[in-house]
């Protein structure tokens, strides 16, 4: 009988004494002091009828029957609100009914209120300040990171829950050997073994709107399939659905080094305002995602897009060069583009993941065609401008781990091939191609031909000793090949002829063996992992065409280690410090000059670049999920030796030349970050906090004069979402962006930005919603006499029939008729200002419908 309650009483005044319990035996043991010859036992339960007995404390056991009962409660009622957040071991769960509302229409519309969870403007979901490791549909990972296909297209109707899965190891047969402290989403369907699915059709005008969306899944526990065709020319950017957002293709990204796109021109760089206002587009997106399970645990995954983009920019900004001293270069630019981007993508995986083995072969490919056709005004001298930059990726990644006795066999593998043939043509620039201004030539023509070939392999073992220390140990070759051909060619006013002026022609080779060793024990909620990867590199780059030749053997370290503690249930700490190596590649040699837009000139016939980084970063995290409060708090500090530098030369009509010098210099990065969510389930409230803090101290030689150049920004903002079932709805959130950017010679800028959105949701009657959208955005720079201040107002009615799941939707976007935004930017001796036109008054009418 466990539970009873034991009450020991004075005889003298009934005073409680002191009190205790039953055990599951009935058992029950109280110690106290006391003088008296006798007390009173009173012991009492809902499942006993209550009992008082005199006994005299001398420690002597005995025996007390007592008999069974009942309690009969009269009829009552419980009113409350069910708390949509749950936790269960490593699992935190969302209960979606909780915190949508009828306006949200697919997965992301929610995702940014669930407290604890973070969404980036790009669709990247974070946890504790990191990135997700892995994002599953009813346990499968069906779009292999591209999760935004995902959030964009499931209807909110459909889906029962959001788990969040702490300390996820995607692995099974690491899960008892290597611990993992990153997370993980799953999304939870209220029906299984369903087809469902999202889909619009929108008109509107002026210019004529056109917006259409059609996206068939299908969710079994045998087979997944997500199907989408999108268009639009409304500004809605689609290229973000097919990026990987996972933290493992982020590190892929940076080991398998992307090859670049060598020619810049004008983006849409605009903070504190939404891109789309100011996107002029036409936009096409297909996808097909397939994902096939066995009976064996086998699973095979077919992933393929097609993305098309014409986008239409133009631009004018005013730009100030701060040289060393008291003088200015000042320069006006006006630009219109023409931007048509092309991609074809896809990968073919073949995944068997159990407790017993893992394997997995992933082969994939991408195409890109990129076109860019506009004419510049550069200090009212005009230029036409054409650009081509194609782009060929081949790659297969393999990794295995199979048990051999009482240890793991681990063998990886990644070839990958890449390609681009970019060339920039001009027309009457301002310089003749080499830095020197005043020469006039009819066409110029910059040509790049660059390949490269990576590869890495490794085998090793994994195993853990009698006292749960996990051993993992591995070696392996890898070998980076680049090779760089470009050519300069400028066709004279004086002569009918094509003069190839500077030509580049160069070979690089990385070849690299190492052994990494890494130990991580875990005991109670301390778990600590060290790292101790060694390398031996060989590096080698030969100019063919100003024959240069330099080759050096390198050997170095890359430790790190990584601690963490969870404090209780509710609180942890981590604490990290890693070193890494990383040279220059065949992009960071060519001798001689290569254009890379009308007025920019790099040349690198420096040294080998090489870089070490030391880091140290510091979190604290607290959760309640049934408070609904989540805290994190990040520290970071890091300093980067290099032994070559960049090299401004400017010269007066606004050129630039950018070269790398040999001159050794050190960078250092400080960052604090603090971010806090609360979810009141009475009010169906959300709040966050967040504020980050950024330093950056770094050198610069600027017209062969060496200065220290700093950066502070301050981000904060402030979120409110309320968002009741029903009647009225509102959301709030205001930010603040500080800039301020100095050399050890003079201040240079200070940029304030002041933005706040606003929402207002009303249900006059059922079936029927309004929203008002409010932005207001302010940018000054200081001792300026012209801070821009703008607003914008948008509206929306739906009208959902009874019993439907489609809608009908009128939306008036920019109904103040903005025409032009203003900002500011800033980056070392550059201080500017920059005028976009934005979309004008516009009407749409949409019919949405999910199924």
């Amino acid at each position: 009988m466990f539970g009873v309650n034991i009450l020991v009483k004075s005889p003298l005044d009934s005073t409680t004494i002191a009190f205790g319990f039953t055990n599951e035996s009935g058992q029950f043991e109280i110690e106290f002091n006391s003088e008296l010859d006798s007390v009173f036992l009173t012991i009492n339960s809902m499942t006993i009828q209550k009992k008082q007995v005199v006994l005299s404390p001398n420690g002597i056991p005995v025996v007390i029957e007592v008999t069974s009962s009942s309690l009969d409660l009269k009829e009552f009622t419980i009113e409350g609100i069910k708390n949509p957040v749950t936790q269960r071991n490593d699992t935190i769960s969302y209960d979606i009914s909780g915190f949508s509302t009828v306006n949200d229409r697919v997965l992301s519309d929610v995702l940014k209120r669930l407290p604890g969870i973070e969404v980036m403007s790009n669709g990247m979901i974070q946890y504790q300040g990191r990135p997700l490791v892995k994002f599953y549909v009813e346990g499968l990972d069906l779009l292999q990171g591209r999760y935004n296909l995902a959030n964009n297209n499931l209807p909110i109707d459909a889906i029962e829950s959001v788990d969040l899965l702490e300390n996820h190891q995607p692995i099974k047969i690491l899960d008892s050997l290597v611990f993992s402290d990153r997370a993980a989403l799953n999304i939870n369907l209220k029906r299984k073994n369903t087809w469902i699915g999202t889909g619009n059709a929108g008109v509107g005008g002026s210019p004529i709107l056109l917006d259409a969306k059609f996206s068939p899944m299908v969710f079994r526990t045998d087979f997944q399939a997500l199907f989408t065709v999108q268009g639009n020319n409304a500004g809605e950017n689609l290229e973000d659905q097919q990026r990987n957002l996972t933290m493992d293709a982020l590190l892929d990204l940076l080991n398998n080094r992307a090859i670049k796109e060598w020619f810049t021109f004008p983006g849409l760089e605009m903070s504190g305002l939404p891109k789309e206002r100011a996107r002029f587009n036409e936009s096409f997106l297909g996808s097909a995602n397939m994902l096939s399970k066995n009976s064996k645990e086998t699973e095979f995954r077919l992933n393929i897009d097609f993305h098309q983009e014409s986008l239409l920019q133009e631009k004018s900004s005013f730009t100030s060069y701060f040289m060393p001293g008291a003088d200015t270069i000042s320069f006006a630019e006006n630009t219109m583009l023409e931007n048509i981007r092309r991609k074809l993508s896809g990968g073919l995986n073949w995944n068997r993941n159990t407790k017993r083995n893992y394997f997995d072969n992933t082969t994939s490919f991408a195409v890109v065609k990129n076109e860019i056709d506009g004419n510049v005004f550069f200090n009212q001298n005009p230029i036409m401008e054409t650009a081509s930059m194609p782009m060929l990726r081949i790659e297969n990644k393999l990794k295995l781990l199979t048990p051999i006795k009482n240890r793991l066999f681990d063998v990886r593998s990644t070839v990958s091939f890449q390609k681009t043939q970019q060339t920039l043509n001009l027309t009457s620039s301002v310089n003749d191609g080499i830095g020197n201004p005043g020469q006039s030539y009819d066409f110029l023509m910059q040509s790049i031909d660059f390949q490269r070939f990576f590869t890495t392999n490794s085998i090793g073992l994994t195993f853990k000793t009698r006292n749960a220390i996990t051993v993992q140990s591995s070696i392996g070759v890898s070998a980076l090949m680049d090779k760089l051909s470009s050519t300069l060619s400028i066709d004279s006013l004086s002569s009918n002829k094509l003069f190839a002026v500077e030509r580049n022609k160069t070979d690089f080779t990385n070849l690299s063996t190492f052994i990494k060793n890494s130990v991580e024990y875990k005991k109670g909620g301390f778990q600590l992992k060290a790292d101790l990867p060694f390398y031996v590199a060989y590096l080698d780059r030969n100019s063919i065409s100003t024959r240069q030749s330099s080759s050096f053997l390198s050997v170095y370290l890359e430790p790190s280690l990584n601690a963490r503690y969870q404090i209780s249930g509710k609180i942890s700490t981590s604490i990290s410090f890693a070193k890494t190596n990383e040279f220059g590649t065949g992009e960071d040699f060519f001798p001689n000059p290569i254009i890379t837009s009308f007025r920019n000139i790099d040349v690198n016939g420096s040294r080998l670049p090489e870089s070490v980084r030391s880091r140290v970063n510091y979190g604290l995290n607290y959760k309640n999920p049934v408070n609904g409060l989540f805290f994190d708090l990040s520290a970071s500090y890091s300093k980067t030796s290099e032994n070559v530098i960049a090299q401004y030369s400017l010269a007066d009509f606004g050129g630039s030349t950018r070269s790398l010098v040999d001159f050794d210099n050190e960078t250092i990065r400080r960052a604090l970050s603090l971010r806090g969510s609360k979810y009141l389930s009475n009010l169906y409230t959300t709040l966050t906090v967040s504020s980050t803090i950024q330093f950056q101290e770094f050198p610069q030689v600027t017209n062969d004069v060496l200065l220290d150049y700093s950066n502070r920004i301050n981000t904060s903002y402030f979120e409110i979402a309320i968002k009741p079932k029903n009647y009225i709805g509102f959301d709030i959130k205001t930010s603040l962006n500080l800039i301020n950017s100095e050399s050890n010679q003079s201040g240079i800028a200070q940029i304030k930005q002041v933005s706040t959105a606003m929402g207002l949701d009303v249900f006059p009657i059922q079936n029927h919603l309004f929203r008002a959208d409010f932005e207001y955005v302010s940018n000054e720079i200081k001792d300026s006499n012209s801070p821009q201040r703008i607003s914008f107002l948008d509206f929306s009615y739906r009208f959902t029939p009874p019993k439907s799941r489609i809608d009908f939707s009128i939306i008036c976007a920019n109904i103040l008729d903005v025409d032009v935004y203003r900002s500011y930017f800033s980056s070392g001796f550059i201080l500017g200002v920059q005028e976009l036109p934005l979309r004008p008054r516009q009407l749409l009418l949409k019919v949405n419908f999910s199924f």
